[in-house]
C-alpha cells in the first residue's frame, strides 16, 4: 500500500559553460502533465484543441468521466482553468507503489509443507471460519473481481484456473510504449491481492471459484499517475467486473494549495485539486453501473479521519518540490463516498501495527498480517501467505493484503444472490459486509475496526 501520493515534476538540467564568457541561456519550460477535469462528465468534441489553445497538448483521455491529461509549460494553467469549460486543471499526481514487507517462500518451506493452506494460511481462515465458508460456497465465475495493481502471473497455478484476462495500461514496452495485453505481474504485489481472492491450489482464497481480471498500472518498480488509476477503474467498470479491488491509495487535498514551478520560479494557485474529483468521479462511475469498490486504508498509522493531520504531512513530504497544501484533506480512493474502506489486523485480531485508523474513515477490518516479532525465529509467519510473482510464493503485510479479503466476501454475496436470480445492488452489499462483520474492540469505539472483522461465512448465512 503506497504511504502517501507523489506528485509528478520535470527539472531541467543545464550545461554550465564558466570562463568563457558567454551568457547563460534562460531556462526552457519544463512539460508538465497536467490533469483536467471539465464541468461537464463528457469531454467537448475539441478537446485537444482547447488544450492547444491554452498551449499544451492532450495525450490521455477518459470520456466516459469528462477527464483529460495533457502536457504543456507551467504557464498554461492559469489559461486552463479560465476556460469556462473546465472545472480544475492542476499537474497530475502519481500514486506510489504498493509498499508491503515481503518474504518469498524457500524451497524448503514448499516441499516440507504438504498444504500451503493448512499450515500457514492463518487470515484466510480467520475470516472463512477456518473454511466453513467453502461450505456454503466458493463463488463461481459468473462473479467476477477486477484487481487494479501490479498485474497477476499467468503462469502462477493457484492462479490460472480463475484468471479471466486482464488489461495493462504501463508503458513499459519497447520504446515505452503500453502493451494493452500485458497485464504479467513483474512486482508480486498483484498476484498476492489475487491469491487472498480467489487462489486455488497450494493456497487458497477466500473464494476459492470466483473469477477475477488484472488491471496493471503499476511496473515492476515506480509509482501510478492518476491517470492510470482512472483509466483502469473505467475500463474494469465497462468490462462489467463485479467487484474493483484497489491495494493501493493516497492523500489528497481536497480544499487548494500552490505550486511553484522548479524551473521558472511561476506560482500558481489552485482552488480544486483536478485529481480529487476525477478519482471522485471514477468511483462514481463505478457504483452508477453497480459496481462495488472497496480500497485500502493504508499503512502510515495514520488517523485519516483528521484532515489536518493529512495535509501536515502532504506539506512535510511534497514542501521541498515547491508544493503548500492547505484546509482539508483525505485519504483516497479509500474515504471517497461509495468505497468500502478496509483497516487491517494482525493475528491476535487487533489493530496491525501499521494500518491507518479514524473515526468515520474506517468501513471494516480484514487480517494484513503484522512484523512484530521480527527478526525472531519464524516470525514471517505472521504475515500473509499467498502467490508471487512467476511461480513462487510470498508472506507480505499491510492493509494491501487485508483488501481483497473484503473484495472476495463482497463478491461470494454477489454470487450467491445470482444463483438465486437475484440482482444485489452495491448499498445492500456494503451494509451486508458491514453488519455481519464480527465486532472488535470497544463498543461504539469505530476507529480501528469499523463495523468489525469481516467474515465470509457470517456474510453468507446471516440473514
Amino acid at each position: 500500500m503506497p504511504k502517501a501520493t507523489t506528485m509528478s515534476t520535470c527539472f531541467l538540467t543545464a550545461l554550465v559553460i564558466t570562463g568563457l564568457g558567454f551568457a547563460q541561456p534562460a531556462p526552457v519550460p519544463a512539460a508538465v502533465p497536467i490533469t483536467i477535469v471539465f464541468k461537464s462528465e463528457t469531454l467537448p468534441v475539441n478537446v485537444a484543441l482547447v488544450i492547444a489553445r491554452a498551449g499544451g497538448t492532450m495525450t490521455a483521455a477518459v470520456p466516459q468521466i469528462g477527464v483529460a491529461i495533457a502536457v504543456g509549460p507551467a504557464g498554461i494553467l492559469a489559461a486552463l482553468n479560465a476556460d469556462p469549460q473546465i472545472l480544475a486543471a492542476t499537474p497530475e499526481l502519481v500514486t506510489a507503489p504498493p509498499s508491503t514487507k515481503t518474504v518469498e517462500v524457500t524451497p524448503a518451506d514448499i516441499t516440507t509443507a504438504a498444504d500451503l493452506y493448512k499450515a500457514y494460511q492463518w487470515d484466510i481462515k480467520q475470516v472463512t471460519n477456518d473454511g466453513a465458508s467453502f461450505g456454503v460456497t466458493i463463488g463461481s465465475h459468473n462473479t467476477v473481481v477486477g484487481i487494479i495493481d501490479t498485474g497477476a502471473s499467468r503462469a502462477h497455478a493457484a492462479l490460472a484456473a480463475n484468471l479471466l484476462g486482464g488489461r495493462n495500461f504501463t508503458p513499459d514496452g519497447p520504446g515505452g510504449v503500453v502493451l494493452p495485453d500485458d497485464f504479467n505481474d513483474r512486482n508480486g504485489h498483484g498476484s498476492h491481492v489475487a491469491g487472498a481472492i480467489a487462489g486455488l491450489g497450494r493456497i487458497l482464497g477466500v473464494g476459492p471459484g470466483l473469477g477475477f481480471r488484472a488491471y496493471r498500472i503499476f511496473g515492476a518498480t515506480g509509482g501510478a499517475p492518476t491517470s492510470r488509476i482512472l483509466q483502469a477503474v473505467v475500463a474494469a467498470t465497462d468490462d462489467g467486473v463485479d467487484v474493483i479491488s484497489m491495494s493501493l491509495g493516497g492523500f489528497d487535498v481536497i480544499s487548494g494549495g500552490y505550486w511553484t514551478d522548479p524551473v521558472t520560479g511561476l506560482v500558481t494557485r489552485f482552488k480544486d485539486i483536478a485529481d480529487f474529483l476525477a478519482q471522485r468521479r471514477a468511483v462514481q462511475y463505478a457504483v452508477k453501473h453497480g459496481v462495488v469498490v472497496v480500497a485500502a486504508a493504508g499503512n502510515d498509522g495514520t488517523d485519516i479521519g483528521n484532515p489536518t493531520v493529512l495535509t501536515g504531512l502532504l506539506n512535510a513530504e511534497y514542501g521541498s518540490q515547491g508544493y503548500t497544501f492547505y484546509g482539508a484533506s483525505r485519504e483516497t480512493p479509500g474515504t471517497l463516498a461509495g468505497v468500502l474502506t478496509v483497516s487491517a489486523t494482525g493475528l491476535p485480531r487487533t489493530l496491525a501495527s501499521y494500518s491507518n485508523y479514524g473515526a468515520g474513515a474506517i468501513d471494516v477490518a480484514a487480517p494484513g498480517g503484522d512484523n512484530l516479532r521480527y527478526p525472531v525465529g519464524d516470525w514471517y509467519t505472521d504475515m500473509c501467505l499467498s502467490a508471487y510473482k512467476g511461480i513462487g510464493y510470498s508472506w507480505m503485510d499491510g492493509t494491501s493484503m487485508a483488501t481483497p479479503k473484503v473484495s472476495a466476501v463482497v463478491a461470494l454475496l454477489i454470487d450467491a444472490a445470482k444463483a438465486q436470480g437475484r440482482h444485489l445492488g452495491p448499498q445492500y452489499i456494503v451494509t451486508r459486509v458491514q453488519q455481519s462483520a464480527v465486532p472488535l474492540g470497544s463498543p461504539g469505539d469505530t476507529r480501528y475496526y469499523g463495523h468489525g472483522m469481516v467474515n465470509a461465512f457470517s456474510a453468507l448465512t446471516s440473514k
